[in-house]
């Protein structure tokens, strides 16, 4: 059974299928390997945490940053907390952050570590672990994945809301919804655009879609949407990550992790339900297995052509 609870949250409507595009050629390998046809080697295994759904790498430290649930997604228990590691997998602190609900994504902007929770986005000193203010987005359901651009404009979905919030100039609001993506997820600013992975639809109440989930191009300024034809109704999609030119999306579903580079998608690792919202650094992958309590590091290197 899954772990979402959809009782108790409003009527997930259904919704119209995406834009049809035209599929390019491309190849769709069934293998554990990374986007340069090696095997992907895994680094380290972390057990212990309690369903954690994020993780996110301080460019300016050694640390990891990692989300557990700790209960419900939706659950506002006030069990939640982030944990921070080493990037060789030594577990610091457990409880670094705690008091939280059900925190899902994170993004770091300077010395500041976002998180989404539910309802509200946390913000956290990352060198003290000081909680040092929230924004609140009352009208969101589920928010989800947190994505920064260079200038720190925060973007962050909400999964069962449909639509997508920003944080601008220290303030939150709701910015865009479309029939077109009904359930965003993972949220990633690459190259000068918004990439939003979808969750599928019509949403089931064990999270299974009749419709895969695309990987989405945004355009901010227009806010107009185009499907990646590598990505696109690729699976249940939750995390999104770059390394080089090559994408990795989790699809928490199923397990796969997919790595979309050079007009092709490859399957690069067939993983146990429940793979969330993963993170990168270098030519590492971490990958919450939030079904399974642990965190897993892999080296999969990606394409640079």
């Amino acid at each position: 059974m899954s772990p979402f609870d959809l009782n108790n949250t409003k009527k997930i409507m259904q919704h119209g299928a995406p834009v049809v595009v035209l599929l390019a050629a491309m190849a769709l390998v069934s293998a554990s390997v990374n986007a340069s046809g090696e095997p992907a080697q895994k680094l380290w295994t972390l057990e212990g945490l309690h369903q954690p759904e994020s993780v996110v790498a301080d460019p300016a430290s050694n640390y990891l940053y990692i989300s557990n649930i700790n209960g419900k997604p939706l659950e506002l228990n006030g069990k939640g907390y982030i944990s921070r590691v080493s990037r060789e997998g030594e577990m610091q602190e457990q409880f670094w952050v705690t008091g939280l609900d059900a925190p899902k994504g994170m993004a770091i902007v300077g010395k500041r570590l976002y998180v989404a929770d539910v309802q509200q986005v946390h913000i956290i000193d990352v060198q003290t672990g000081e909680m040092i203010g929230q924004l609140q987005a009352p009208d969101a359901t589920m928010l989800n994945d947190i994505g920064a651009a260079p200038d720190g404009t925060l973007y962050i979905s909400d999964l069962l809301g449909g639509g997508l919030y920003r944080i601008s100039d220290g303030r939150m609001a709701r910015w865009f919804s479309s029939d077109q993506l009904p359930h965003p997820n993972g949220v990633l600013w690459h190259k000068g655009k918004l990439l939003v992975a979808g969750w599928g639809y019509p949403l089931n109440p064990d999270f299974t879609t009749g419709t895969p989930g695309s990987l989405y191009q945004m355009d901010i300024r227009t806010q107009a949407l185009t499907a990646l034809p590598t990505g696109y109704q690729l699976g249940n999609l939750d995390g999104v990550v770059a390394v080089n030119d090559t994408l990795y999306v989790s699809d928490w579903i199923s397990g796969n992790l997919f790595a979309l580079y050079d007009q092709q998608r490859v399957k690069s690792l067939s993983l146990p339900a429940g793979l969330a919202d993963i993170g990168v650094f270098g030519d590492t992958l971490y990958a919450p297995m939030m079904l399974n309590n642990r965190m897993v590091a892999w080296k999969v290197g990606g394409s640079d052509q």
